[in-house]
């Protein structure tokens, strides 16, 4: 016998695309191969990936291959060089979604008077439509409506639906691109697993096929529930997405199909999608996601981010809200939904929907105090909450601050102590915050009056964003703008300003040279 020894490099342990691809390297040669994860003294087949998953090797778990048979010097150099060049490159890099800042809602939502519903954002985005439910089937009970069969009726059935499933994954994967092509043939490759087979037709005393299958997958599905690692612990839904698959040849009963979506829907899943059923669902009218639980390294996850589907994960007691609401809003940021949303949930919406994306790149050093992209000119805005936060947006957009929420919640600090119009039309909203990276000055004028409280209608707002570290000298910029605001002449010059150059050069001129830089 000939052995093999080292230690696991996967960041996520031995899952299925791994395992998939020792277990192929494996399944080449005659001569047994057994793998020993020597921290757990756990063993498996090498040659099934299932197996092998069993074993729950996780990262820098010490493992041992064990090679014994006709061609065992062969195999011994083949997997040799798979372990040696091949398995690490066999996991997949995860990025970890941003979460919302601190769990706080931004400023403009937490004005919302709609149910605010809280949960944990697994694909990034945001979505508004109709909620439609869809309850994945439990095949125990699908079962119970199945007729009875012998055990040799149950294995022919079994087989017929082995071979369709296996047919239509090879369609669907070929089909496929990218993340969706690669997880529809690891799942290609756990059907044709031989503990899948075993599992299949080694059910004694089931009532039907059905029946069969349903115990076949519990069977299977229990190492993956059972392992100590999270990743693992989410390729317990490849399983029941195969079991799907096998059952949907099997039985004819509505409730396993995904529901069709007409117009923009967000799917409301009472309990775990499987990646199968997202691929299903998949289309125009699929807007967004929720279900009761799931994580982030799931396979339907992977495919909610590959397709730029928002995912987000809520408490089941919360469903009965979003079942009764005509339209639901979810935005995974800062993981919400909300339920029929009222008219700021809505504004709030098609404002963050609109606004533009970051620019590339930082602003180059040394950054200027001003600058044409800062200056907003002849803007419709509802609000003092949007015009605030479509500075603070703006900001964000060319990378001075850290988030634009956390500038405009700083801002709204600020406003809050006492409210920053100075009349003659104008207002100076400010803040002194860690969440500045770079001094800045913004000018946001209006083409027609806001109320900005006090009794105060204002056209101008020009904000000073300032950095925690910021020098005395941006202080008296900001008490000489104020000043020089005191004079008719100078506000009409702002008010007539041409453009965003010309309104910086006229300032630069009439604040001094300290203006030039941040």
């Amino acid at each position: 016998m000939l052995t093999i020894s080292f230690c696991c490099p996967l960041a996520h342990g031995l899952h299925a695309r791994p395992a998939g691809a020792l277990a192929r390297c494996a399944a080449r040669f005659q001569s047994s191969v057994t793998l020993v994860n020597r921290s757990n003294s756990r063993q498996a087949n090498a040659k099934s990936a299932l197996a092998l998953v069993g074993a729950d090797v996780a990262l820098k778990d010490a493992c041992r291959l064990q090679i014994d048979g006709p061609d065992a010097q062969a195999a011994h150099q083949a997997l040799s060089h798979f372990i040696l060049h091949e398995l690490a490159g066999c996991d997949t890099p995860f990025t970890q979604s941003e979460p919302g800042s601190d769990g706080a809602l931004p400023v403009f939502l937490a004005r919302t008077t709609s149910p605010v519903l809280r949960g944990k954002g697994i694909s990034p985005g945001m979505a508004q439509g109709v909620p439609v439910t869809f309850t994945p089937a439990d095949l125990h009970l699908l079962a119970h409506s199945e007729p009875a069969a012998d055990q040799p009726t149950q294995h022919q059935q079994l087989r017929a639906a082995w071979h369709g499933a296996r047919g239509q994954l090879e369609r669907e994967a070929a089909a496929a691109q990218g993340e969706a092509a690669q997880i529809l043939a690891a799942h290609s490759q756990l059907l044709e697993d031989e503990a899948v087979e075993e599992a299949l037709f080694s059910q004694r005393g089931a009532a039907n096929a059905l029946a069969a299958l349903a115990s076949a997958i519990d069977a299977l599905r229990l190492p993956f529930r059972q392992s100590d690692s999270d990743y693992l612990r989410q390729r317990e839904l490849d399983v029941q997405d195969v079991g799907f698959r096998l059952a949907a040849h099997l039985s004819r009963d509505p409730r396993l199909q995904v529901p069709v979506l007409h117009g923009a829907a967000v799917v409301i899943c009472r309990g775990i999608m499987t990646p199968g059923q997202l691929l299903a669902l998949r289309g125009p009218h699929l807007h967004g996601i929720v279900m009761e639980t799931g994580a982030e390294t799931s396979h339907t996850a992977i495919l909610a981010r590959a397709f730029s589907i928002p995912l987000l994960c809520v408490p089941p007691e919360t469903h009965p809200q979003m079942q009764q609401a005509k339209t639901v809003l979810l935005d995974t940021r800062y993981g919400v939904l909300i339920p029929d949303p009222d008219a700021v949930a809505g504004r709030w919406f098609m404002l963050e929907r609109d606004k533009p994306q970051h620019l590339p790149g930082a602003e180059a050093a040394p950054v200027p105090l001003m600058a044409p992209s800062l200056i907003l000119l002849d803007e419709t805005i509802a609000d003092k909450h949007e015009a605030i936060k479509r500075l603070t947006d703006n900001l964000d957009r060319h990378r001075r601050v850290v988030s634009g929420v956390e500038a405009e919640r700083a801002v709204w600090q600020r406003e809050a102590v006492f409210s920053t119009a100075l009349g003659f039309s104008v207002a100076i909203p400010h803040c002194k915050s860690p969440a500045i990276l770079h001094n800045s000055l913004s000018v946001l004028r209006l083409k027609a009056p806001l109320p900005w409280g006090d009794g105060v209608d204002v056209r101008l707002v020009i904000m000073l964003t300032l950095s925690a570290q910021a020098q005395t000298e941006h202080m008296r910029i900001f008490s000489a703008l104020a000043r020089k605001l005191m004079h008719s002449a100078f506000r009409e010059q702002l008010m007539n300003a041409p453009a965003p150059e010309a309104l910086v050069a006229f300032l630069q001129t009439e604040l001094g040279s300290d203006s030039a830089h941040a």
